[in-house]
């Protein structure tokens, strides 16, 4: 009895870990840890038992040789990884998935502060987000009509001005490549 009770109690602990630890999707490729080379394919990991080619020509080997389409050949370093078109990235920041990336948002900043219309081209948006849209681009352009009529009606009524091309040139500086 003391004995299932024990196991139990490690199980509900065990749960609460992974529970506490998100998983999160990778995109495919290879990464090495430890020394170790791993196959990411769907999302899942696996060691890399034999030679692994790349969407580029790049071929990857078990012990973390990367051997180029153009003969270069590097050490894969511990912590990166190499994505199907043969490009070093870091393991941790640039091998997940976008639902991995929006996931994390979600359990680290709880979703906020970011509004999505539409995730690839041609899909559907409701009826309701158009015509705010749209209403936006009319105030848009609105705004920008006013602004150059503004700025025209300025520019007669201050001429040539004393000061005005102290501020002409104020205002150029702030316009000027950023």
């Amino acid at each position: 009895m003391r004995r299932l009770l024990l196991t139990a109690v490690l199980s509900c602990f065990c749960l609460l870990a992974r529970a506490q630890q998100p998983v999160y999707s990778l995109k495919d490729g290879a990464f090495r840890e430890n020394g170790v080379v791993m196959k990411l394919q769907a999302g899942q990991a696996s060691r890399l038992e034999g030679p692994m080619t790349l969407n580029d020509g790049s071929v990857i080997s078990p012990s973390g040789i990367l051997v180029k389409k153009d003969g270069t050949r590097q050490l894969l370093p511990n912590g990166q990884a190499v994505n199907l078109q043969g490009v070093v990235v870091n393991l941790r920041d640039d091998m997940q998935s976008a639902q991995s990336i929006e996931q994390r948002n979600r359990a680290v900043a709880g979703g906020r502060g970011e509004t999505s219309i539409s995730g690839l081209p041609g899909s559907p948006v409701s009826a309701a987000t158009l015509q705010q849209l749209q209403a936006l681009e009319r105030r848009v352009a609105l705004l920008q009509q006013l602004t150059d009529r503004l700025a025209d009606r300025t520019n007669q009524a201050v001429g040539n001005a004393p000061g005005a091309a102290a501020l002409d040139e104020q205002l150029r500086r702030l316009d000027g490549p950023r």
